[in-house]
């Protein structure tokens, strides 16, 4: 039986891909301010780098150079932006930075606002808080805002840091005569989190160009308000015309395969050609080898991306190569590749073979070209059967320890799984994980807690996932010697170390976690300040065998931005250390380590 996936079947009648990232985009490099329509305003400025106090309003700097763009506006100054050239269907991504108190807003066509706001913190956010689409005004019988959205969760950083926005745009459609048939719609992604999904816009937000919709118009950011900077700009439009493939020839063996070897040279018992992609040829749901041959009709040369997905084992080649090579995947995986591509018709092979009966059968593969138009060379119905879960969520109204394994991620790349991971969830929206096996906080993230699912889904795996935006801190063991301070090519503590777990009490409702270390009892407290950022405190109990220190930070660059108050890896966090401690900034190995003596006592807290 064919079940149903009202999600899938929405993207799939959309035709659209609003939650992939970007590629092919065209960057603006910032050098001036051609980009823009010119202003009478001396509000906008190209510069080399920003900053801005995370706890004065409304401050910010700019030195000289190129690269940034920044709105630094005054009682005279505080015109808007627009962008030169006009846009419909487009993808944009930049990197921006509030000031703190500060507010402005990026406008798609000039007329559908994405909020820009200091919203570091705030429990319920609101249309108006960053990432929110502004509200509609109307003014009979009387004024009044109606129709915004809230972001899904608040993901917004800390004012003074980088933050990273996402949006995928469609454009409304016009008929012949232009009369508006479809609406406009938008996805929105704050540091790497989901406000926004497919969002339908009913007509312009306030304070737009112009009332009346069009198939293109600029960007336009808001100058009026308060203190912004951008960054890392990219563009992508998309095109209308998606990839299309020929005919695909198909072969079908039977039998329960783990290698590709064991079905490769088999005669097919089944055979034939059909009009898309699907594992419905194989006419069975479980112990089938698929085998599918097509040619991609390669109209504009450039790098074309491939995304697969398969409950299965499923591998992927193209002109020969072999582009995704055989994996096994659970039915939501996808894969990705990016090829470059000559005009003309491009061989593809497609293998599918399946031996898992739990295992819902899924097959679907989908091209975008350079010019970012997206197609889907599958039926629809191959991926009907994908059976949705309910997704299984663990929220944290209450102080909430959870143990689970838990998947390490750096700058999205795959590096451990955290097996004695232990999750602390806070009703301010701040969390931690915590790996009892080195002693070390893994990664901290704001929003909602975690997605349990992998857990229990099926057969489950025993892991669970943040729902927020993650900060991943690297997974190496806080205490070390002085000489081992840049030495965190390996998690675990050294074996002089003699690093002990002792598990963790509760206490007033939170884990204090314990080890022993170097001779020392050591009892590791993070707490929630100000509903917005975690503070550690450790105590150190006994006389170390090896003097130790405490590595607050590792990175590329650490600067103090002011006495006691340190940015990060670029103003990716801030590192606060209280009055009376002298922490050491030691460049080494290309690295820069902020760290304290291990003394009883010492405490300093993240901001992000």
């Amino acid at each position: 039986m064919i079940r149903f996936n009202v999600t899938t079947l929405f993207s799939c009648l959309l035709g659209l891909q609003l939650s992939s990232p970007l590629s092919a985009q065209v960057a603006e490099p910032f050098q001036d301010l051609s980009f823009w329509r010119p202003t009478n305003a001396a509000n906008w400025q190209v510069a080399g780098a920003v900053t801005a106090d995370p706890f004065i309003n409304e401050a910010m700097q700019a030195s000289k150079g190129k690269g940034v763009l920044v709105n630094l506006p005054d009682s005279k100054n505080r015109a808007n932006l627009i962008s030169a050239a006009e846009y419909g269907d487009v993808e944009v991504a930049f990197d921006f930075m509030m000031a703190r108190h500060s507010n402005s807003g990026f406008y798609l066509q000039g007329r559908y606002e994405v909020q820009l706001l200091d919203s570091w913190g705030k429990l319920q956010p609101t249309f108006g808080d960053c990432g929110g689409i502004y509200a509609r005004r109307r003014f009979v019988p009387k004024e009044e805002l109606f129709e915004g959205y809230s972001p899904i969760q608040n993901a917004c950083a800390a004012p003074g840091l980088w933050q990273r926005m996402e949006i995928s745009f469609r454009a409304p459609r016009f008929d012949a005569s232009g009369k508006k048939i479809n609406n406009a719609r938008v996805t929105v992604r704050l540091n790497g989190v989901l406000v926004q999904d497919n969002r339908e816009l009913t007509g312009p937000t306030g304070g737009p160009i112009s009332e009346q919709e069009a198939a293109r118009g600029p960007f336009m950011i808001q100058g009026d308000h308060g203190p912004v900077a951008f960054r890392n700009f990219e563009i992508k439009e998309v095109g209308s015309k998606p990839p299309t493939a020929g005919p695909v020839s198909y072969e079908v063996v039977y039998g329960n395969f783990r290698e590709i070897a064991e079905f490769k040279d088999k005669k097919a018992e089944l055979m034939g050609t059909s009009e898309a992609l699907s594992w419905e040829l194989a006419r069975k749901d479980n112990g089938f080898a698929l085998r599918c041959k097509l040619n991609l009709e390669v109209k504009q040369p450039g790098k074309y991306t491939f995304q697969l997905q398969a409950g299965g084992n499923s591998a992927l080649t193209v002109a020969g190569k072999e582009l995704l090579a055989k994996q096994w995947t659970g039915s939501n995986s996808r894969r990705t590749a990016i090829m470059e591509l000559s005009a003309g018709a491009v061989p593809m092979e497609v293998l599918y073979y399946k031996m898992d009966g739990w295992l819902t059968p899924i097959l679907a593969l989908w091209v975008e070209g350079p010019d970012g138009s997206r197609g889907a060379l599958h039926t629809l119905t191959s991926t009907l059967a994908l059976t949705p879960s309910d997704p299984i969520y663990l929220d944290a109204a209450i102080p909430t320890t959870f143990r689970s394994f838990m998947d390490y991620y750096e700058k999205g790349d795959f590096k451990k799984r955290i097996v004695h991971a232990v999750n602390v969830g806070h009703p301010s929206g701040v969390h931690y994980t915590y790996d009892l096996d080195n002693g070390a906080v893994a990664q901290l993230w704001k929003g909602a807690f975690l997605n349990t699912s992998p857990m229990w889904d099926n057969r489950g795996d025993g892991s669970a996932r943040p729902r927020g935006s993650v900060l991943a801190l690297g997974d190496y063991p806080a205490l070390c010697t002085f000489e081992e301070l840049t030495a965190i090519q390996s998690d675990l503590p050294p074996a002089s170390a003699n690093f002990r777990p002792l598990g963790y009490d509760v206490e007033q409702e939170l884990p204090v976690f314990r080890y022993q270390f170097a001779g020392v009892e050591v009892n590791d407290r993070w707490t929630v300040t100000d509903q917005t950022y975690l503070k550690r405190t450790m105590e150190l109990k006994g006389t170390p065998s090896i003097p130790l220190y405490c590595r607050l930070a590792v990175a590329a660059t650490i600067e103090e931005v002011k006495p006691g108050l340190y940015a990060v890896d670029h103003n990716r966090y801030y590192v606060e250390v209280p009055d009376g401690q002298k922490p050491q900034i030691v460049e080494r190995d290309g690295l820069k380590v902020l760290c304290l003596p291990a003394v009883n006592g010492l405490s300093y807290s993240i901001l992000w």
